[in-house]
């Protein structure tokens, strides 16, 4: 049996780390004081994961509830897609080709950092409870990225290129990050949905009728962007946070985003709330009934819940006439966070940009040392490697690696593969390999 991990935090410096948790500024994005909030942060996100692999008591996400901090992990996802959507544009017309991206990396990897940390907290009831009518801008915020991730879902996937300005690449990790993002999104819409009975009224109208969250599943059953083509012609799935070639019997196994996608539909639709919320007019009637043809036997031996929506979907097609029923008067509450984000910031975007160029495009080999040295602990690559498990593969041409670079340890198939990916790769290096610097 495997041994226990240590601890990444002890109780009194995580309870510090959470105590000092703090909304970011979007001006100061991308400085040494931001960086150091943003290691605290995956400091935290490491621990929660630590914990609740290896079955401990969950001290992150206690701490968190008790010092109310789970809104502010809300805000700094959807403070980084303000940026991205309002600034970085900005940014790369005042430069367009920079000589490096890292620091602009860094902080919209900083949203995965916040969404994977939440993916891990509303898994919980109590967390969902703590987020309040908070939850309302982690919905808007999670369909938006899902809507996102259904729009790209069908690119196929390329060649590797190794050719790319510092500005592509931004745009190809951004790309990649952002469909992190929408599957992580999947599985916190899946938590909402299981625990609606702990979050305001409002958030279950959120659900059914702003958003119309059923009929986004069903999108998402249709397109299936867990599955891809690959650049041989050969079918990849994404699980364990990679795309995998499939073969086998595996083509017929279920992903955990389309359990997490199948069981928040399940949730939803037999929900006792969902006939006061939600209509089922002639439209939604048609597409929900055509979840019947996916729900076959090999998927219902491994989701077993199933079982009960194949029913009432049966049951729903029987009827002459839609599901219709008189829905209850409520007082809608918009949600907050990015309208506030957007007020405070309105007309100041250039201003912000301006500001970061220099911030941002760091060409001096000096301050670049500065910050790779500050979070040079907080990305310890044993650490790193304990918690994502899984086989290596090459960083090049994605098959399994059997070598590692010399200093930082990326994965590689082979030294052809290295040399080719080295222009790329030099400044991640000199990032990775950080923790030896003196």
């Amino acid at each position: 049996m495997a041994q226990a991990m240590k601890d990444i935090l002890q109780v009194e410096i995580a309870e510090l780390y959470v105590k000092t948790i703090e909304p970011s500024n979007i001006a100061e994005l991308g400085s040494p004081s931001w960086f150091d909030a943003h290691g605290r942060l995956q400091k935290l996100h490491q621990q929660a994961i630590l914990e609740a692999q290896e079955l401990q008591e969950e001290s992150v996400k206690e701490m968190i509830i008790s010092y109310n901090k789970i809104p502010i992990i809300v805000h700094e996802a959807i403070c980084i897609s303000v940026w991205k959507e309002k600034v970085l544009p900005l940014l790369l017309k005042i430069r367009p080709e920079p000589k490096s991206v890292f620091v602009p990396y860094m902080v919209l990897f900083h949203e995965a950092t916040a969404i994977e940390f939440l993916e891990t907290l509303v898994y919980h009831p109590d967390s969902c409870e703590a987020l309040g009518e908070n939850s309302l801008d982690l919905i808007d915020y999670s369909t938006s990225a899902i809507t996102r991730l259904l729009a790209g879902s069908k690119q196929k996937v390329s060649e590797p290129s190794h050719n790319l300005s510092a500005s592509e690449d931004l745009e190809q990790k951004e790309v990649t990050l952002a469909f992190n993002i929408g599957i992580k999104c999947i599985s916190i819409i899946g938590c909402i949905a299981q625990h609606l009975d702990c979050l305001p009224l409002c958030a279950t109208s959120h659900m059914f009728s702003i958003h119309d969250v059923p009929l986004l599943l069903v999108n998402i059953i249709e397109q299936k962007p867990w599955t891809k083509q690959g650049p041989s012609g050969k079918t990849l799935k994404f699980e364990d946070c990679k795309w995998q070639e499939i073969n086998g019997e595996d083509n017929v196994k279920v992903t955990r985003a389309e359990a997490q996608t199948w069981l928040a539909l399940r949730h939803l639709l037999l929900d006792v709330r969902c006939p006061a919320h939600y209509d089922i007019n002639e439209y939604r009637k048609n597409q929900l009934i055509k979840l019947q043809c996916f729900m076959h036997d090999t998927l219902l031996d491994q989701l077993s819940p199933l079982v009960e929506l194949k029913y009432w979907l049966a049951k729903l097609a029987s009827c002459n006439a839609p599901f219709t029923t008189r829905r209850p008067l409520l007082l809608e509450v918009i949600p907050q966070i990015k309208q506030t984000l957007l007020e405070k910031n309105n007309k100041r975007w250039k201003k912000i940009a301006n500001r970061h160029v220099e911030s941002m495009f760091h060409e001096n080999a000096s301050d670049m040392k500065t910050i790779t040295k500050s979070l040079s602990e907080t990305y310890d690559l044993d650490t790193i490697e304990a918690i994502v498990l899984g086989p290596s593969v090459c960083v090049t041409c994605g098959e399994p690696a059997a070598k590692k670079c010399s200093q930082c340890k990326t994965p590689y198939c082979g030294r052809e593969c290295q040399v080719k990916n080295w222009p790329k790769h030099k400044t991640s290096c000199e990032f990775l390999s950080s923790k030896k610097i003196d």
